[in-house]
């Protein structure tokens, strides 16, 4: 059997190696060796035929996002309908007359500098001939004569008149921009890891800026630039003060353009260039023409592409620092690296770099050798993105008993001190705990207990790898029932509405059988913004919604395992310490279950048999867990409130 790596195994799917990683946790792919992870070779051909014959529904969709020939229009970007209708127009055009993009850019971009009274043209005869045209700066014809030659000869140059009128009209900011945005497929845009920001989350980073002077300014991913124009207008920098990097050289060139336009009486050369920032820009190679740059910004400010890097390597100037290989970890490593002392950055990024374990080599990084300012909820900011998104302010100084600010997406503002992330498991950045709250925290875990590491079984659900050949609505004598996380209610299962033929050998991945049929399990929801778990003796069979736990915590029922992952105390602690939408093992491994005395224990168990006999309510656990942990009225009350639970009485 031929074993493969993660990235060589997302080449061979064609998704990223991070998608690769969640479908891992997710239950899609097994891989055959964990630490590190690797996969059969020919398994992952099989999968990637059954993703494109469409028998793996959910990952075909995925999977194809990659390939996706589909546009969308940012609506973020878009200021009013006649805008909106406008680029509708002209991507249909586009589309219906097999239009090329960077002839129509070029196009585009004519008619902005129309527009802005940059050129006169004496015909419009065709469209694209400039030699006739009268530029009023030296600059912007020289950038315009060497973007026409670098992409030669247009075919069909007549059919772009259809278009012509359109562009013409447009004025928004930043034009070209959102037309590239709304002209590239999905795919392409899934495949560089680019989605541009919006212009108010641009220039509310700016100008949070703490520096009293600004001498430059850096974005090391800057697409068509945005970052670049809101860093000239908030800090009144000079053209030759601002420098933009990009892979996309179509980026690359709108961007000059928008920064030309920017500086409308200046005669300059922007100072933005076409390449891979991560490995080429100061690189500290011998001949690397870009090393002055190390330690050279005052503020370096931008929206990074997410996911895997997309080369097969980690470049060498990360190595020992980062095992990740994302992207966006990276760009942060890179830019503190080109910032002055004390100088600023401010990042768009993921919500998953707060807490997810993947990320704790960057956050170790950035805790032990920089100051947060602060980190803000943003919610969720682009189309056809569902990740909500923060944004990260650091400065490249060295934290002494440094307090930073956590803005929520209600925009109330709490201050915590940054050592406290240094003391969480994995360097979490928990955003969402508030001082009060981290002292309750602190004093639950000190309360002697167990953890389910070391003391517990896991299993996933069953993926068939093909619902609709094997799910069926009615029972038949063959069928059985099978569980999704639907089908769980906190302490039981309600009645099943989906059964299957056990055929193990058929399904893409299950379990030994003998988690499925143990005497007694545990069956909990795995997407899920809480813990929902259930009690199971039935020995029935799950899907792959619902996972499986059997807990052997010393001296304790599984019966009262489950009251405590009930809990509303165990509520508290997930919603404030992980606050992911997955209900992932590694944090429920975390979770304190205390040493009980018999009697206690007794009586536990008694309320939950209570509760799966008649279904009555869990108020009577929720008041011997408080007890166990000995909470007061207040930090009871701490703890109703922030789960928004009703008030519970003694």
């Amino acid at each position: 059997m031929n074993q493969v790596s993660i990235d060589k195994a997302a080449q061979i799917i064609g998704v990223s190696s991070a998608t690769i990683r969640n479908w891992v946790k997710a239950g899609y792919v097994s891989p055959v060796n964990a630490h590190p992870l690797a996969f059969s070779e020919d398994s992952l051909i099989s999968l990637k035929n059954q993703i494109s014959d469409g028998s793996i529904q959910k990952l075909h969709i995925r999977a194809n996002k990659a390939q996706s020939k589909q546009n969308f229009i940012p609506l973020e970007s878009a200021t009013n309908a006649d805008d909106l209708g406008n680029l509708q127009l002209i991507v249909q055009k586009f589309k219906e007359n097999a239009l090329e993009l960077e002839p129509l850019l070029f196009l585009a971009t004519i008619c902005q500098l129309e527009q802005n009274f940059e050129i006169k043209r004496s015909t419009q005869i065709d469209i694209f001939d400039l030699t006739k045209a009268i530029f009023t700066r030296v600059s912007v014809q020289k950038e315009m004569n060497n973007w026409q030659a670098s992409f030669g000869t247009i075919q069909h140059r007549d059919l772009y008149s259809s278009v012509y009128a359109s562009l013409l009209e447009q004025n928004t900011d930043d034009f070209l921009g959102i037309l590239y945005q709304s002209l590239r497929s999905e795919g392409n845009k899934s495949n560089l890891g680019s989605y541009y920001t919006p212009t108010h989350l641009v220039q509310e980073a700016l100008k949070d800026v703490m520096l009293e002077n600004v001498s430059n300014f850096l974005d090391p991913c800057c697409g068509t630039g945005k970052y670049l124009i809101g860093a000239a207008q908030v800090f009144s920098l000079q053209p030759e003060s601002i420098y933009g990097f990009d892979i996309d050289s179509i980026a690359v060139q709108i961007a000059r353009i928008n920064l030309l336009l920017q500086f409308k009486t200046s005669e300059f050369t922007p100072r933005i260039f076409c390449l891979d920032a991560l490995s080429e820009l100061a690189n500290e190679e011998f001949f690397c023409e870009t090393n002055h740059l190390i330690g050279f910004f005052d503020v370096i400010a931008t929206n990074p592409p997410w996911g895997a890097y997309k080369n097969s390597s980690i470049p060498k100037q990360f190595e020992g620092i980062l095992q990740s290989g994302e992207t966006f970890s990276m760009f942060i490593l890179k830019s503190l690296q080109l910032l002055k002392q004390n100088g600023e950055l401010s990042f768009i990024l993921p919500e998953s770099i707060l807490k997810i374990k993947t990320h704790a080599d960057i956050r170790a990084y950035i805790l032990k050798n920089n100051s947060i300012i602060r980190i803000i909820e943003l919610g969720r900011q682009f189309s056809e993105v569902f990740t909500p998104v923060i944004r990260l302010d650091i400065q490249k100084a060295i934290p002494e008993d440094h307090w930073l600010d956590l803005i929520d997406d209600k925009n109330i503002t709490t201050r915590v001190n940054q050592n406290r992330f240094l003391k969480n498991s994995d360097f979490i950045f928990d955003t969402q705990v508030d001082t009060d709250q981290q002292a309750l925290i602190a004093k639950i875990y000190t309360t002697p207990h167990f953890t389910l590491h070391g003391h517990s079984e896991w299993a996933l659900g069953i993926v068939t790898g093909n619902n609709t050949k094997f799910l069926r609505l009615e029972q038949s004598p063959n069928l059985e029932p099978i569980f999704r996380g639907s089908d769980i209610q906190p302490f039981y299962l309600i009645e099943a509405k989906t059964f299957i033929e056990f055929t193990p050998n058929e399904f893409q991945q299950v379990a030994p059988e003998r988690f499925f049929r143990a005497e007694e399990k545990l069956v909990y929801k795995f997407i899920s913004k809480k813990l929902v778990f259930a009690f199971d003796q039935s020995q029935a069979l799950t899907l792959n919604s619902a996972n499986i736990l059997i807990p052997k915590i010393p001296n304790m029922s599984i019966k009262v395992v489950m009251a405590f992952l009930n809990s509303s105390l165990f509520q508290f602690l997930f919603t404030r310490k992980f606050a992911t939408h997955k209900v992932l093992r590694g944090d429920l491994e975390k979770l304190p279950f205390p040493v009980l005395e018999p009697e206690i224990h007794d009586e536990i168990e008694s309320k939950v048999n209570q509760i799966l006999e008649q279904k009555t309510d869990s108020s009577e656990i929720n008041a011997l867990v408080y007890q166990v942990f000995c909470l007061t009225e207040e930090e009871i009350g701490l703890i109703q409130q922030t789960i928004g639970e009703a008030s519970w009485k003694s």
